[in-house]
């Protein structure tokens, strides 16, 4: 059962049984610099969701390169990453468990597929 945690501006998708999780990011062009410091609200609201996340046990997922892992984009356009939960209920989900965690993740965020 997908989990959904909504934030200000992001979103959260997570399975706890596998520890496979999305994070929907705010669209870029709709950030907003209240007091033109250096902080946006989008910036602010990444530091809650993931502190938030983090003490749920949940953080980004790395890429290759040490980045975080680019899932794709919502049908409105929004950037997807990935998230990994540190304890999964199934401490070693097989691979089809993994894989229709991802199926019903990508379906429930509305990630664009090509």
């Amino acid at each position: 059962m997908i989990e959904t945690i909504t934030y200000a501006d992001h979103v959260a998708h997570l399975d706890p049984m596998t520890g496979e999780g999305l994070l929907i990011l705010p669209r870029v062009a709709d950030d907003i610099d209240p007091l033109a410091g250096p902080v946006t609200l989008q910036a602010a609201g990444w530091d809650h969701a993931i502190r938030d996340l983090n003490q749920r046990g949940w953080e980004p997922s790395e890429d290759d390169d040490g980045g975080t892992m680019d899932v794709g984009t919502t049908a409105d356009g929004r950037q997807v990453i990935g998230l990994y939960g540190r304890e999964p209920v199934i401490s070693e989900p097989s691979a089809e468990q993994a894989a229709e965690a991802w199926r019903e993740l990508l379906a429930v965020a509305q990630v664009v597929t090509e």
